[in-house]
């Protein structure tokens, strides 16, 4: 099972020891402030220098056919919540990599709707592909930083797009839960600010749950 790494820019291995290892280490040489603060392009070929050092497997891109999306909620060891959408695809000789991905991330954000449109325009069993592209972005304070978006394309390499404007939407509930924190009385800026995330991650969730429960019951027909 792979999981997508911003530091590092890449998809690594869930669960696997060589990797945590070699991420360790790259994240004592680099420094908890500067690992926080996301990628960057020199700290990403140090960190999968590491990896293929301790020959942990890395990569940028997965292909294969769709047959399955499913969502799991996961705990960390300090009790931290996620939301996963998991993806499974199939090489020609049956092997399945799973991709596990965190919903609430802008990854995650802009691969749900994408892989919706996979699974209820191309279906499962078709062919497609899924990597990630680092994309620059201004906070209103003027800081630059690096969000990495989701790629997926069909067997032809036409991009797979979204049907619906799911971040307008996603937008339209963040403003109201802001409002009605606002309405209130409520305007500590943390407050307001978990209060976007947490609406903003609830929609995609709500949608990735909604893109399993499409694929199951294609998955149901296909075996009837």
């Amino acid at each position: 099972m792979y999981q997508h790494n911003t530091v590092a820019g890449c998809f690594v291995l869930v669960n696997d020891e060589a990797t945590s290892k070699a991420l360790a280490a790259a994240k004592s040489v680099i420094g908890d402030p500067s690992w926080k603060k996301g990628y960057s392009e020199d700290n990403a070929k140090m960190i999968r220098a590491k990896l293929k050092d301790a020959k942990a497997p890395f990569q940028f891109k997965f292909s294969g056919n769709l047959i399955g999306v499913s969502t799991k909620e996961t705990k960390d060891s300090s009790g931290n919540e996620y939301h996963k959408v998991r993806v499974h695809l199939a090489d020609e000789s049956g092997t399945v990599t799973i991709l596990s991905l965190d919903v609430g991330t802008e990854f995650g954000e802009s691969l749900v709707p994408k892989l919706g449109s996979a699974v209820m325009q191309l279906g499962l069993g078709s062919n497609i592909s899924i990597s990630a592209f680092p994309v620059e972005e201004e906070r209103a304070d003027g800081r630059k930083f690096i969000n990495f978006k989701a790629s997926v394309k069909d067997a032809d390499g036409h991009e797979v797009k979204a049907t619906k404007p799911h971040f307008k939407i996603a937008n339209e509930k963040v403003m109201a839960a802001v409002e009605a924190l606002k309405a209130a009385g409520i305007k500590d800026p943390k407050t307001l600010n978990a209060a976007r995330n947490s609406a903003k991650e609830e929609y995609f969730w709500d949608l990735a749950q909604k893109v399993a429960a499409v694929a199951e019951v294609q998955c149901a027909a296909a075996a009837a």
